[in-house]
């Protein structure tokens, strides 16, 4: 090593790092659970924009929820000193800022206050209000505030960060982060999409449904894999065949146009062998039959058996449609004679679809023709993201596949599948 390489590197070591600062989830104070997740809204804009602060170093949102987690900080109130001083150290962070906020018809007020995570000791405190729409510049005005309390310059100016100034759309966007932490990635993506739409200029709101797009993508792909996989090793004869083949039917999500696809390819590939791959005995599936959630009982499932369960919930789908009237009648009778030990599938036929059918025989052919003739119209302008097109774009599979359970319990495999 050079001289001048020794002195250089012993500049550096001895050179100032810029203090790490933690950003916490603000307190709820307004006594409103709904307004809770604006606490991660706030938390997630204050950490954006604190990023493009030179003077400093900023703990990432994700690195937050981790120690939450870890530390079981989660409903914790982060404005009390000993809290905070915990989740700084988990964060290793030199400071950090947190407080609470509350509102009073349409004003809004937050307190912050910048702790030294090694004192626990105040390092200051600041408090900004004004009204909700004035969000925006309530949190550049605690920018400002930690910038001048860590005695660092925030520069020609802050950026926007790829806000809003809509306080409508900011509460959705939080709420969608709410979501996504929480796991529920599909209700996130609603309400990122209804950010959007409050405030199509929303850039932040688009990256977060971008990047959930990209999760459900490579997660859609690592599906369809493991159920390919499972699918070539399912053996009739395995002594764990019913669960191999209820944990394969489970994995698959309906409302995607290529898993419900393959939902449909192994229930084909089991009616044409006349294979019915369900408990011996079943007790009836728990819900309120009276009230349905996507054609499922309130509360509870269609049947024990994943496969009848399956089935008899295309076969409601399909309820709809005047050519398959005759189909979805015979798919019950079939399934109540070869399940007797099902009580589930025989209400689920009597309480659900066989009323469905008779609601739709009162309305006439003609009108119920008419009307699904316009759902199909309706469904093909969707996106494909929808479950509404994911039924109709496997509408003919799903069809052939109702034709296969529609057979009388003694008909036997029509044909000699292949995979």
């Amino acid at each position: 090593m050079t001289i001048a390489m020794a002195v250089l590197l012993s500049a550096l070591a001895a050179a100032p790092q810029p203090p790490t600062v933690a950003v916490s989830y603000f307190d709820n104070n307004t006594g409103q659970a709904e307004l809770g997740p604006l606490a991660k809204g706030l938390a997630d804009m204050l950490i954006t924009d604190l990023a493009a602060v030179p003077g400093i170093q900023i703990v990432e949102r994700e690195k937050l929820n981790q120690a939450l987690a870890e530390l079981q900080l989660s409903r914790s109130r982060f404005i009390d000193p000993a809290t905070a001083q915990k989740l700084g150290r988990g964060l290793a962070a030199r400071y950090l800022l947190t407080g609470g906020y509350t509102m009073a018809g349409s004003m809004l007020r937050i307190d912050a206050r910048v702790f030294n995570v090694e004192t626990g000791a105040v390092v200051a405190s600041e408090r900004v209000e004004g009204k909700q729409d004035e969000f925006f510049d309530l949190e550049a005005r605690l920018v400002s505030f930690l910038a001048g309390a860590l005695q660092v310059k925030l520069g020609a100016g802050k950026a926007a960060g790829g806000g809003t100034r809509s306080f409508a759309a900011w509460s959705q966007y939080s709420a969608g982060l709410d979501a996504q932490d929480q796991g529920d990635e599909a209700r996130a993506r609603e309400l990122f999409e209804k950010a959007l739409r409050t405030d199509p200029a929303y850039r932040t709101a688009r990256t977060a449904r971008e990047r959930l797009a990209a999760i459900f993508a490579r997660r859609g792909r690592e599906t369809a894999e493991a159920a390919d996989r499972a699918f070539e090793g399912l053996d009739p004869k395995a002594a764990d065949f019913v669960d191999r083949v209820g944990t394969l039917l489970a994995g698959l999500d309906d409302t995607r146009a290529d898993q419900l696809g393959r939902k449909i390819k192994v229930l084909s590939w089991l009616g044409e062998r006349g294979l019915l791959a369900c408990p011996p005995r079943a007790a009836a599936a728990a819900g309120n039959p009276t009230v349905l959630i996507g054609g499922v009982p309130a509360g509870g499932a269609v049947s024990p058996c994943g496969q009848a369960g399956a089935v008899l919930l295309l076969a409601y789908r399909q309820a709809d449609d005047p050519s398959q009237w005759e189909v979805v009648a015979r798919v019950c009778e079939n399934l109540i004679h070869r399940l007797p030990g099902d009580a589930s599938v025989a209400q689920y036929c009597e309480s659900v679809i066989m009323r469905t059918l008779e609601l739709n025989h009162q309305r006439g052919e003609k009108q119920a023709r008419k009307d699904w003739n316009d759902d199909v119209k309706f469904n093909a302008k969707l996106s494909s993201d929808d479950w509404r097109r994911a039924l109709l774009d496997n509408d003919a599979a799903i069809k052939a596949m109702l034709a296969l359970y529609a057979r009388g319990a003694a008909d036997g495999p029509a044909v000699t599948p292949s995979r």
